[in-house]
C-alpha cells in the first residue's frame, strides 16, 4: 500500500513539472496612444497596459499569459525581450476593445 501511495506521488509530481505555463500568442495591433496597446489572438482582442519594459511595436509578436487578469511578464519575440504588462482584459471583440481603449485613453 505504502509502495503505491508513494509511486503515485512521484508521477502526480512529475506530471505537475510536465503541464507548461499558460501562454498565448498574439500579435500588437495598435499601439498608438497612452499606455495601453491591443493585441490579437485566436481567441479574440487584449487590452494591455504597458508598465515597464519593451515597448512592443505595431506588428510584434507576444507570448505569455495574457488571457488572464492581473500584472503579468510577457515576452515580445520579435524584439527578443520582455515586457511587464497589467491584463486589463481578454478575449474581446474587436467593438469592444475598441470602446475599452477610448475609455482608458480619453
Amino acid at each position: 500500500m505504502r509502495r503505491q501511495i508513494g509511486l503515485a506521488a512521484i508521477f502526480l509530481a512529475m506530471a505537475a513539472w510536465s503541464v507548461p505555463a499558460l501562454s498565448a500568442k498574439g500579435v500588437v495591433v495598435y499601439n498608438r496612444s497612452c499606455d495601453y496597446y491591443i493585441v490579437e489572438t485566436n481567441m479574440g482582442y487584449a487590452l494591455l497596459e504597458w508598465y515597464g519594459g519593451n515597448d512592443p511595436s505595431e506588428g510584434d509578436v507576444m507570448v505569455g499569459d495574457y488571457e488572464s487578469y492581473g500584472m503579468k511578464e510577457i515576452y515580445n519575440v520579435t524584439a527578443d525581450s520582455e515586457a511587464k504588462v497589467w491584463v486589463e482584459d481578454f478575449w474581446l471583440s474587436e467593438d469592444r476593445v475598441i470602446e475599452e481603449l477610448r475609455e482608458h485613453c480619453n
